[in-house]
């Protein structure tokens, strides 16, 4: 049973279920029965993500990524597959409850998570890191159409996806070594350093639209002081990247950078 648990990233799972609640919140700062259905589902459809981008993986998880459950053999390849499939659908049905844009995109979403696992990943590039960005940071978006006021959410989409994508390529730096000739990812094809880069130019792009909510009335000043501390940290983990050149190190900071990103949404939701 524990296996079928970390097969999820639950802590994964929970932040984009925290981030759709983050995203009600900011909309309309009402916690309805569709907001918290919408939490739940957010929670099944990026762990079917995780669980079958594990499917597809394996090979490579087997050199990268040895202790996950797949390649140690606590949990069947096929197994996995049935089980991704089945939180896919169960997540897509749930949505019918809440609304047809909320079906839409549940729905948009487990087809777009499949797909990465499946062959946008493969295919590699600068489109497989945006592609995980914008699936990162949808659930904000989620919680919009949940409470029936998607726009507000826009801006947090647009830092979340920027955040992301920096780190998105700086984990790939990092896994090269089992990459290579299984992935065409950015570093592979352009190189560490140049990614290096590249993952930097979105990261000071999500630092300086950072204020952008406080300017715009949409967040009040409590966010301020929280994603400032987030920003330092993401431009500390650019100095990990770029001058002690350790890309692990670098991604683990960028997410936490993140979740506290997340904390500062909501400090600056509550007026």
């Amino acid at each position: 049973m524990r296996a079928y648990l970390e097969i999820l990233r639950p802590v994964n799972c929970a932040m984009a279920a925290f981030a759709v609640f983050l995203g009600a919140s900011i909309a309309s700062g009402n916690f309805s029965a569709d907001v918290a259905l919408a939490c739940v589902i957010a929670f099944m459809v990026c762990g079917a993500g995780n669980v079958i981008n594990d499917y597809y993986d394996y090979d490579i998880d087997k050199i990268n990524a040895p202790h996950r459950v797949l390649p140690r053999g606590a949990l069947q390849r096929w197994v996995a597959r049935n089980y991704a499939l089945l939180l896919f659908a169960s997540g897509i049905a749930l949505a019918l409850l809440i609304s047809p844009a909320a079906f839409f995109l549940a729905a948009f979403n487990s087809a777009l998570l499949y797909s990465y696992a499946w062959r946008i990943k493969r295919a590699g590039g600068l489109s497989k890191n945006l592609t995980v960005s914008y699936l990162v940071a949808s659930p904000f978006l989620y919680g919009g159409i949940a409470t029936s006021q998607p726009k507000a959410t826009l801006i947090f989409v647009a830092l979340a996806a920027l955040a992301n994508t920096s780190r998105e390529i700086v984990k790939d730096i990092a896994d090269l070594r089992g990459d290579r000739g299984e992935c065409r990812t950015l570093p592979v094809r352009i190189g560490t350093r140049r990614s290096a880069y590249v993952a930097s130019a979105f990261l000071l792009a999500a630092v300086l639209l950072s204020p952008l909510p406080y300017h715009m009335n949409i967040l009040g000043v409590f966010y301020l002081p929280i994603v400032g501390i987030a920003d330092a940290i993401f431009l500390y983990s650019l100095a990990v990247l770029l001058k002690k050149r350790d890309p692990a190190k670098s991604a683990r900071y960028i997410k936490v950078a993140m979740f506290i990103a997340l904390l500062s949404f909501l400090a600056g939701a509550v007026h």
